[in-house]
């Protein structure tokens, strides 16, 4: 697998509080890689960089050779057109059906016909497991889950390249978790896609996730599961000698 998006120096400075310091990571292209951290160690913030919408203290971000902070807006904008993003708490548009709101960004970045963007609608609420009448009902009206799923499916409508997923099953209940790890898993084989989630979530880390990319000491230490097990660092080895994590990997 070649490097799809290649993060060098990353430093982010908020007033005098740095959150990351000279951050290296690289995401595999085809990859489920995982973000992971304590509380207020920057997952957000990392996420929220590479997709432009924070601006680094200094550092570099390349996507596919191209350095996106020196990349004029117009160019930045139309390269954004090839990643998904599903945010935490879906933002759907509220006055908005899901229809509406999965058609928005084809009628935004697309010449598809209003018969062609309905039909592409359609197969991606199948594609997230929802039925054709979710399509007439408004985001008041849909469940947490249902609410994620139809999330997902706008962020799929473009066919990205690499999907952004920002806590995809907070808010879960146990069952409604396992099955989005489930659908995230199965997207990413049949569709090839790259994905990158920040997660608490340690059965989502153990059952669906490639690499992990752990933030600490404002710095990124990433690798597969078992090499940050053999890792030392005693903030990897809290937060994976914990109870439940102990029970999670005898189970992986």
């Amino acid at each position: 697998m070649g490097t799809l998006i290649s993060i060098r120096n990353l430093t982010n400075q908020f007033g005098t509080q740095r959150v990351h310091d000279g951050l290296n990571l690289d995401i595999m292209q085809g990859e489920v890689l995982g973000i992971v951290g304590g509380s207020g160690s920057g997952k957000s913030v990392l996420l929220r960089t590479i997709l432009g919408l924070n601006r680094p203290h200094s550092g570099e971000i390349h996507f596919g050779g191209q350095e996106l902070m020196s990349m004029p807006d117009k160019d930045f904008a139309c390269l954004k057109r090839r990643w998904g993003v599903m945010f935490q708490k879906g933002a759907l548009f509220s006055s908005l059906t899901v229809a509406d709101n999965i058609r928005f960004p084809l009628r935004e970045f697309s010449s598809l016909t209003e018969t062609e963007a309905r039909e592409l609608m359609y197969v991606r609420l199948a594609m997230v497991g929802l039925e054709r009448d979710v399509a007439r009902k408004y985001p008041a009206q849909l469940s947490g889950g249902m609410v994620k799923r139809v999330s997902l499916a706008r962020a799929l409508v473009l066919d990205p390249v690499v999907l952004f997923l920002d806590e995809p099953t907070s808010g879960l209940d146990p069952v409604s978790a396992e099955e989005f790890d489930q659908l995230i898993a199965t997207l990413h084989r049949n569709l090839g896609l790259t994905v990158v989630m920040v997660t608490h979530d340690l059965d989502s880390l153990f059952s669906t996730c490639d690499r992990i990319a752990m933030l600490v000491d404002k710095q990124v230490i990433a690798g597969s599961l078992r090499e940050l097990l053999a890792n030392p660092h005693p903030v990897i080895q809290q937060y994976f000698g914990g109870g439940r994590a102990q029970v999670l990997l005898r189970e992986h």
